[in-house]
């Protein structure tokens, strides 16, 4: 599959939304062409230097659209499946398209499937501390938290998710957990680093 990619050093992953706005005339052909085709577009983080665009992102699917009070061009998005870059062609207004393959993205972690009967607060409390500090964070931007449901913050694998394109760290350290095949190694950094 091939797609224009829009590399930012932002993380959107499966699931997940953002919104952006759009200032480069190459950009704003990705935009266009989006919309017309229905395809979306791959978002890609930068590295932490910003000179490289790391090979695992996500497909976007452009969700709204408006004129922002400084004229640029803003667009909601929301993640729909991760890939990995197999090669980059540049065109001739710098816009970038990839060669991208599709893979897995992580299988649901029901935070009540982890209770067990003999001892279930110490086996869901690092697991409900990090669904509900996430919910406390996103409470405080309602027009951004109204694009998830409340079931949502109870499967792991989505908190993790949410947690990656929000937390202040490294390009580097948010690309080691995405680059796994599932959300536990996110949860036990991200854990180490909210609990």
């Amino acid at each position: 599959m091939i797609i224009p990619i829009f590399p930012l050093p932002i993380c959107i992953l499966p699931q997940g939304y953002s919104q952006l706005r759009i200032f480069e005339a190459r950009y704003k052909r990705l935009v266009t062409e989006s919309l017309k085709t229905g395809d979306g577009f791959g978002l890609c983080m930068l590295s932490d230097d910003k000179k490289e665009i790391l090979p695992i992102g996500t497909l976007c699917k452009i969700i709204d659209f408006e004129t922002l009070d400084d004229g640029l061009l803003g667009i909601s998005i929301r993640g729909e499946h991760k890939f990995i870059i197999k090669d980059v062609s540049v065109e001739h207004d710098g816009l970038k398209r990839a060669n991208v393959e599709m893979i897995e993205d992580w299988p649901e972690s029901h935070i009540n499937s982890l209770n067990s009967i003999s001892r279930p607060d110490k086996i869901q409390q690092p697991d409900k501390v990090l669904s509900d500090t996430l919910k406390d964070i996103l409470s405080e931007y309602p027009d951004h938290l109204a694009h998830y449901q409340q079931e949502n913050f109870q499967d792991m694998s989505w908190v993790c998710q949410r947690w990656l394109e929000i937390i202040p760290i490294s390009a580097a350290e948010k690309y080691r957990c995405i680059n796994s095949h599932d959300h536990h190694m996110a949860q036990t950094f991200l854990a180490n680093i909210i609990s």
